[in-house]
């Protein structure tokens, strides 16, 4: 069979391709991060004071509306815990003239999201349209802010919901951690440390008229703000939403001073039993800072050497080296107010003592990094940050945290910049500073008659039961 030539020439060209051997002594370098420049923000009020801050993308048909209050779970009254989150999930249970079933089937049909949340500082509403849809669905929007129906028998149903949460959470190992954990850090009473679900007896008390109460005196223009990034423009916004929010008016700024918590003194492990428990739940850490600290850039890339990337050092150790977890990480969490640091994994229960060793040896050794690790850090989060700004959700979401933060208005555009100025040393002072293993708490849920002994050998070891963290079990019968 006669082959053509041009076929000939490339069976040729392949078979020379094939036969040549890749250069694998060396790995392909990432390309240099690069400035991230982001549209401008435009910023206008509305007729009633309500700031608006609007990102024009015209690229895609879609918007991404943030609508955010000072109004999260500090600000419960302090019988009335869990006010803030049942207020925000009832918000969208019904709101104008559409039961929680209508206004349901009516997003749905529009193919947009419409939600509401809180948190511990804030609470807000979301929604996510095509731009075809905005007409339908800023109406619904307003009414779940304006308008929301706070309906008896939908308020029994979410505490019946919540009720079962705090039921649940006895016995879920990691909730039980998380609530000792802020509790040892901050004091029960603390705004940090009290629970934001709510308590069995605070759940029980709550009124629609408590939540129409909270809603009225907290979702007001003065209190809030909304983020709007997407296809439209100045003119038509301020057109739809002069419309859609009239009547909105009045309120105040609201604020509350948060004390910072003592650090802890020495290193004092709480061991809370969970007998049969195949893992130890561990949550070592120490009070923190707030979102607006002077040493955010080295805390960042020394966290990220330390647990918040799969090849940290915590991750490498405890999972990688000896398969004691899935994995290991570390975080800051920075509200308004100084906030936590944690370390955290869960190991399997025969080598708890193992792993909080080698738990510890890690905190210790991040006070001295390389220059090589460094770069690594840095560059792994400067490359990894523009792709926080890829669809109108997540723009939405970062700018709207430098709004309420009041963070400096380039701190978006000078992110990759800080990020890539930050030093060894710096790095080494801010670990010798905010991450200090001998004075901290450690939070370990497991198996008692399995493993107190190997962990009393560990230091001074406090014990606590389910119910001192979490209180009785509820009973959701009543």
């Amino acid at each position: 069979m006669k082959i053509p030539t041009p076929l000939l020439c490339l069976l040729l060209l392949a078979t020379t391709v094939m036969g040549q051997k890749a250069d694998r002594s060396q790995y392909p370098q990432p390309a240099s991060p690069k400035p991230l420049k982001l549209p401008e923000v435009q910023h206008f009020k509305l007729e009633n004071g309500l700031p608006v801050y609007l990102v024009e993308q015209h690229g895609l048909p879609l918007l991404q509306f943030v609508l955010v209050s000072n109004a999260g779970s500090i600000y419960d009254p302090s019988g009335q815990l869990g006010l803030a989150e049942m207020t925000a999930d009832m918000m969208d249970e019904g709101a104008g003239e559409r039961t929680a079933l209508e206004l349901s089937e009516e997003a749905d049909f529009l193919g947009i999201s419409l939600r509401t949340y809180a948190n511990r500082e804030e609470l807000g509403v979301r929604l996510f349209t095509p731009t075809s849809k905005l007409e339908e669905a800023l109406p619904l929007f307003a009414d779940v802010l304006l308008r929301p129906r706070f309906e008896a028998e939908e308020l029994e149903r979410k505490r019946t919901e919540a009720l079962v949460g705090l039921a649940q959470a006895h016995d879920e190992p990691g909730a039980v951690a998380m609530e000792a954990f802020t509790q040892l850090i901050y004091g029960k009473e603390h705004p940090y440390g009290r629970s934001a679900s709510g308590t069995e007896a605070s759940l029980k008390g709550l009124s629609v008229q408590h939540l129409k109460d909270f809603h009225r005196e907290y979702v007001t223009p003065a209190n809030s703000f909304l983020v709007v990034v997407g296809d439209i423009d100045q003119s038509k916004l301020r057109s739809m939403l002069g419309k859609a929010l009239s009547g909105w008016k009045g309120g105040q700024l609201k604020s509350r001073e948060i004390q910072s918590p003592s650090k802890p003194d020495g290193f004092v492990i709480y061991l809370i039993d969970k007998p049969g428990a195949a893992q130890s739940v561990l949550r070592f850490g120490q009070p923190g800072v707030s979102r607006r600290t002077p040493d955010e850039y080295p805390l960042s890339v020394m966290n990220t050497l330390l647990g918040a990337s799969f090849t940290s050092r915590l991750n490498q150790n405890i999972r990688e080296e000896h398969g004691y977890a899935y994995g290991a990480r570390s975080f800051f969490w920075q509200p308004r107010y100084p906030g936590y640091f944690m370390a955290y994994a869960d190991v399997q229960t025969d080598v708890t003592g193992p792993a909080i060793q080698e738990f510890l040896k890690e905190l210790n050794g991040i006070r001295e990094v390389t220059a090589e690790e460094v770069e690594k850090a840095r560059n792994y989060q400067a490359l990894g940050f523009p792709a926080e700004f890829q669809n109108v959700e997540s723009i939405a979401a970062n700018l709207g945290d430098v709004i309420f933060y009041d963070l400096p208005q380039d701190y978006l555009n000078r992110h990759i910049e800080q990020l890539l100025a930050v030093t060894e040393e710096q790095v080494e002072a801010a670990a010798r500073k905010y991450v200090e293993p001998g004075n901290m708490v450690l939070v370990v849920v497991g198996d008692r008659k399995v493993i107190a002994e190997e962990v009393e050998a560990l230091g001074t070891v406090k014990y606590l039961s389910i119910e001192e963290v979490l209180g009785p079990v509820p009973d959701i019968g009543e």
